[in-house]
């Protein structure tokens, strides 16, 4: 019984001992056969006229109210804040992307930031995760989450979530 005993204790401490997890925050981390999957079934939709809302936030500006906009002919057309909490807020104070491309475009932008940085001897960052959600139907982002892992503690570094919802397709 005191061998069973031994064993047990042996095994739980073996495995809550501190592993060197390191590799888990070097490089980039990032799923490209699905972006690139799922873009291209996005483009093959040939979805003209849509509506949709945003919400963006980041450690460097915070949250930021939903915002819906409308696009016709793959192209914003007009674009509203929806939140109610926020009365006096400029459009140019705000992060946002006019159309579902846009937003394909942002993710290739910050994988390419991503990896350059991690090149780089210049940056502190070691690493990267992005993880997208893609719409089963539609095949656009539906979440998007940025973090950047760093050699040091790094305020401000990258940390950035989007949620895109309520897309609708109009006539």
């Amino acid at each position: 019984m005191k061998k069973i005993l031994l064993l047990l204790i042996s095994l739980i401490l073996i495995s809550c001992s501190d592993s060197d997890n390191s590799d888990e925050f070097t490089g980039l981390n990032f799923d490209q056969n699905a972006f690139e999957k799922n873009r291209q079934l996005w483009t093959d939709n040939e979805i003209s006229n849509y509506t949709f809302s945003q919400e963006y936030f980041s450690s460097s500006v915070g949250p930021q109210p939903k915002l819906t906009s409308i696009v016709i002919n793959r192209e914003l057309d007009a674009i509203f804040v929806q939140s109610t909490n926020e009365t006096n807020i400029s459009l140019e104070e705000l992060t946002y992307y006019e159309t579902i491309d846009n937003v394909y475009d942002f993710i290739n932008y910050i994988v390419n930031s991503c990896e350059e940085q991690i090149n780089s001897n210049q940056s502190p960052m070691e690493g990267a995760k992005i993880e997208i959600t893609y719409d089963d139907t539609f095949h656009y982002p539906t979440k998007i989450i940025c973090s950047g892992y760093y050699s040091n503690v790094m305020l401000g570094g990258l940390n950035i979530q989007i949620i895109i919802s309520d897309f609708e397709v109009n006539q």
